[in-house]
């Protein structure tokens, strides 16, 4: 396995991603993966049909159950494909019998009808794991891959239903208005041929989704080996490595007689330094010799000490088992019962029914119950929902939680307290402007509107939106708050984007323009505030 020859590019992805990697894939091979699939299940389709001429039902369950052994051989042809190696159809279909000569007998038998076997075959295929071996190996692909594997062949199983209903639909479609048949006592009377056409059918269907199902578990497989793995460091490791290999040789090509002393002085100097750790080196403590009849002696007075006899006794108290009584329910529960079957129970049909279905009363009160539970739930959930839509309807301000209704001071670096303004914001402006200061004159009026938006209107403003953020802001606020009319929410996006345009692209307006801008927001923001 060359990981510098995949196809595809190494990442982490999630298990559906992976999977939709592997759909992409049985896409571009998938003509040749059907065949594959086809050419060993066609001929024993057919052999089939020579043996049981009147058995068509087992022919397509003997084709369903092998379905292990048919995956394999795209199996292997598209892990091969993946990392540029091309494969032809002869060479593939020789290996049909290498390729199941390991643990077919298992997934025939207790592993076939296992959900997670699309997940599973390249262990056994690819890797030829068995035994213990697969199941440690199993154990860890599957942490955090067998639901996903599992939800890949009920899929897959339910795609096939819909394939085969979909073709015999369009079958039916086909024929002409003018032929007149009646399909169901074709049905009725178990037609033969009839059943080995369906049969056939739901074959092909089966070859036609295969690619699909193998190549989406595999490359499910091989996202889970890069995640464990990491493939993708390991390929920029070899990147790096292959750099720094080239450049070792384009500089010992262009400079032999430097690199060849260079070499010479590094081993002189791992010789002077290999001496010297040598004579630094501590000498060695030997034991004391002891003969064995002294270690002997010494090993038995060990064993006779106190450490080796230790005795411990514990004490304690235990339950005593008392004679298990009769449980009695308490009364409210059967108060509650009885009240259940009132609900439930109807008169009339108590007087019919004077001993049957006793226990349907409080069946359907129960149900009953369920039912209003469940629909004061769904009222309670759209009222708590959808309460600002119904304040809103009703008049009032959505509330705001008290982290948002702080008033920041500062945003992008402009301070908004009172004080910092003038009296006269817009004499101040003009005057900036004339005297040249085109950025404090609009930053002096964008940053009295904000102040205004904030203590006059309680725009929650934070620290961390931008100017674009704010103007989008004052639009949604408008919509629930009717002092912020139409003509100060255009006013405010008109100025910011004036004033984005200055800030950032160097673009002053005309004096025109900023002249009209101080109308403006001296007919916005004071006229409002003279009618209060």
């Amino acid at each position: 396995m060359n990981l510098d020859r995949l196809q595809v590019r190494a990442r982490l992805r999630s298990n559906w991603q992976s999977v939709d990697l592997g759909i992409v894939l049985a896409r571009r091979h998938w003509l040749q993966m059907t065949l594959l699939w086809l050419i060993p299940a066609a001929p024993l389709f057919a052999l089939m049909a020579l043996l049981f001429p009147h058995s068509p039902n087992l022919a397509i369950f003997c084709i369903w159950w092998l379905k292990p052994l048919f995956e394999r051989l795209p199996l292997l042809v598209v892990s091969r494909q993946l990392f540029g190696e091309q494969i032809h159809m002869r060479e593939a279909l020789s290996q049909f019998r290498r390729a199941n000569g390991r643990d077919w007998f298992a997934w025939l038998s207790w592993r076939r009808l296992s959900f997670t076997r699309a997940f599973d075959l390249p262990v056994t295929v690819l890797e030829q794991a068995t035994g213990r071996v697969r199941h440690a190996r199993l154990t860890l692909l599957h942490r955090k891959t067998a639901g996903t594997a599992s939800w890949l062949h009920i899929v897959g199983a339910h795609v096939e239903m819909i394939f085969g209903i979909g073709v015999a639909a369009l079958v039916l479609l086909m024929l002409p208005e003018q032929l007149d048949i009646d399909w169901w006592p074709m049905l009725i009377n178990n037609e033969n041929l009839m059943q080995w056409l369906a049969n056939g059918m739901s074959l092909l269907v089966m070859a036609m989704v295969a690619p699909f199902y193998v190549c989406a578990g595999f490359m499910l497989y091989i996202g889970r080996r890069i995640d464990l793995e990491a493939w993708d460091l390991e390929i920029h490791f070899r990147k790096l490595r292959a750099r720094l290999t080239s450049g070792r040789k384009a500089a010992t090509n262009t400079r032999p007689v430097t690199a060849r002393s260079t070499s010479t002085s590094a081993l002189l100097c791992a010789a002077a330094i290999g001496m010297c750790t040598l004579l630094s080196l501590p000498q060695p403590a030997l034991a004391d010799r002891v003969n064995p009849g002294e270690a002997q002696q010494l090993i038995d007075d060990t064993l006779a000490g106190d450490d080796f006899h230790l005795r411990e006794t514990k004490t304690g108290w235990r339950m005593r088992e008392f004679d298990a009584r009769k449980y009695r329910f308490p009364d409210w529960f059967i108060a509650f019962i009885e009240w259940l079957e009132s609900l439930g129970d109807d008169e009339e049909e108590r007087e019919n029914n004077s001993s049957d279905g006793v226990f349907w009363p409080l069946i359907a009160g129960i149900i009953e119950l369920m039912l209003w539970i469940l629909a004061a739930g769904i009222c309670a959930w759209l009222l708590w929902n959808y309460r600002e839509q119904l304040r809103a309807l009703l008049g009032q301000r959505p509330r705001r939680k008290a982290a948002e209704t702080r008033r920041p001071e500062t945003l992008f670096g402009l301070d908004l307290r009172r004080e910092s303004l003038p009296d006269d914001i817009t004499a101040e402006v003009l005057r900036l402007w004339r005297a040249g200061a085109e950025r404090e004159a609009l930053g002096l009026l964008y940053r009295a509107s904000l102040s205004d938006l904030i203590s006059r209107y309680d725009c929650p403003f934070q620290d961390h939106h931008t100017e674009a953020e704010c103007a989008h802001l004052v639009r949604d606020e408008a919509q629930q708050d009717p002092r912020l009319h139409p003509a100060l929410v255009q006013f405010f996006g008109l100025l910011t984007a004036t004033w984005q345009r200055l800030a950032y692209a160097h673009k002053a307006p005309a004096n025109a323009q900023l002249e009209a801008l101080c109308a403006q927001w001296q007919q916005v923001f004071r006229t409002e505030e003279t009618a209060r």
